[in-house]
């Protein structure tokens, strides 16, 4: 996500940017794709939890923070590796940097997940727990300031940009766990 946000900014001065995962789909148009003061989530009712939010703190599905948000956090965890946790680790960095999160009426947060199975090679991460437990101890050094990766590639296609990237391994991300 850091390496996105990175590449998008480079190629535009964006005032607001969507981290939006690809199997959630908006049901209500009302729920605007615009940021806010705060840190917004915006996929505050989905179907697979019955359009209730799991737990008070979940920030996951579709969040829209400006570019200031984002530098203010640190961008995202780069020691996540497969499935599970990261968002989690976003809602601790926006609570630490003590702002609030905006969110839609729930009504109008709705989004519907597509089935699907999980794609091979994001396999729930069995260090999620453990990096969630020090998550406030390693923000600031976890994130867009430790970032490291070669662009491989860039292409533009009419509705989205490919870009494919080498961030090497997660062996050199030990210390954080």
């Amino acid at each position: 996500l850091n390496v996105g946000f990175k590449e998008a900014m480079k190629h535009e001065n964006w005032d607001c940017i969507f981290f939006h995962d690809v199997d959630l789909i908006p049901e209500d148009d009302r729920n605007t794709y615009i940021c806010d003061l705060f840190p917004k989530h915006a996929s505050i009712a989905m179907d697979k939890f019955k359009y209730r939010l799991p737990y008070k703190h979940f920030f996951g599905g579709v969040s829209a923070l400006t570019p200031e948000h984002v530098e203010k956090i640190n961008g995202f965890p780069n020691s996540y590796w497969g499935w599970g946790g990261e968002d989690d680790d976003i809602a601790t960095r926006i609570k630490l940097n003590k702002m609030l999160v905006a969110r839609p009426p729930i009504h109008i947060g709705r989004y519907k997940m597509i089935s699907h199975k999980r794609d091979k090679g994001n396999e729930k991460n069995p260090e999620r727990f453990q990096l969630l437990k020090n998550a406030t101890l390693r923000w600031e050094e976890d994130g867009l300031n430790n970032l490291e990766y070669i662009l491989l590639s860039k292409k533009n296609n009419h509705l989205y940009t490919n870009i494919t990237v080498d961030i090497g391994t997660s062996k050199g991300l030990q210390l954080y766990r």
